[in-house]
This record gives C-alpha cells, sequence and structure tokens, in this order.
C-alpha cells in the first residue's frame, strides 16, 4: 500500500518491522479465522477478539524474534492475499487520540520514511488511503492499539 513512498529495497534491508521483542510482541498482527485455517499447521496461536495472533516463543536469551513468515533473504512468504492488514500499512498504525478516537499514527523508527511531515505521505493519505484504513479498523478492531511514544500523529 505505501510502497509509492516505501522503497522496498529499503524494506527488504530493514526488516524492523517483522521482528518484535518481548515488549513489542503485541505489535505482531492478527489474522481472520479463515487465513488461520489457510495457514500451514504448526504455529501456536491465540485468540485475540474475533481473530487471532500467531504467538512468539522467547527463550532466556532472546532479545527479537521474527515474525515466522519473514524470509531473511526475500522478505514475507505470504502470499498477498493473506498478509494481515497492519502488515501492509507500516509504519503507520491506528491508535486512540486524546479523546478516544481512532488516529492515524506513524513509527517514528522507520528508515523508509523518516518525516511525518512529508509531503508525499500526506498526500497518498488523503486520496483515500486515510479513510480507508480508518473503514478497515471500524471493520476490525484489533488494528486499533494503544498508543505508544515511539509512534507521531499523523
Amino acid at each position: 500500500m505505501l510502497k509509492s513512498i516505501l522503497s522496498p529495497k529499503t524494506c527488504a534491508a530493514c526488516k524492523n518491522c517483522c521482528v518484535f521483542r518481548p515488549e513489542s510482541a503485541w505489535e505482531m498482527p492478527t489474522f481472520s479465522k479463515a487465513a488461520i485455517d489457510r495457514l500451514p499447521e504448526g504455529y501456536p496461536i491465540q485468540p485475540d477478539g474475533d481473530r487471532y495472533r500467531i504467538m512468539l516463543s522467547y527463550g532466556a536469551e532472546d532479545a527479537a524474534r521474527p515474525c515466522p513468515f519473514l524470509d531473511s533473504q526475500t522478505g514475507c512468504t505470504l502470499p498477498p492475499e493473506e498478509k494481515p492488514f497492519a502488515c501492509g500499512i507500516w509504519p503507520i498504525r491506528v491508535m486512540p487520540d486524546s479523546d478516544g478516537k481512532p488516529a492515524l499514527t506513524l513509527y517514528q523508527g522507520c528508515d523508509g520514511l523518516p518525516d511525518a511531515d512529508a509531503p508525499a505521505l500526506h498526500a497518498l493519505l488523503d486520496s483515500g488511503l486515510r479513510l480507508r484504513i480508518l473503514k478497515a479498523a471500524e471493520q476490525d478492531p484489533t488494528l486499533i492499539v494503544p498508543y505508544h511514544p515511539n509512534y507521531r500523529y499523523l
């Protein structure tokens, strides 16, 4: 979704969005029941409302764990139709604003898009992407995650 402003080459080299520390495991995207049923067996799954989250197992020396669908050479191994919506909009996340209403935020650690005020980003959001994201969040409340200070409101 964001390929017009994020370089796939930059994303492929970084992969920050697909690696989770124990304290950031809450950011692991959720899947619908139908998508979970189509995935290969063997992934530890936990319900999250009417969605499902693949759980990562952390050992004592694990500082971070990659998404099980991340190939270090090729990136995400999920077919596009199975990729969670949250993955497709990264580094944008939906978080409640000060009034508790869903609002778009931008992760400040994304080297591919370091400027939250970038005109190209706002042009893309204003071309309909903002409404599409907020509508998806209305239909799937798991897309709305608690505010975190590593994010900046757009």
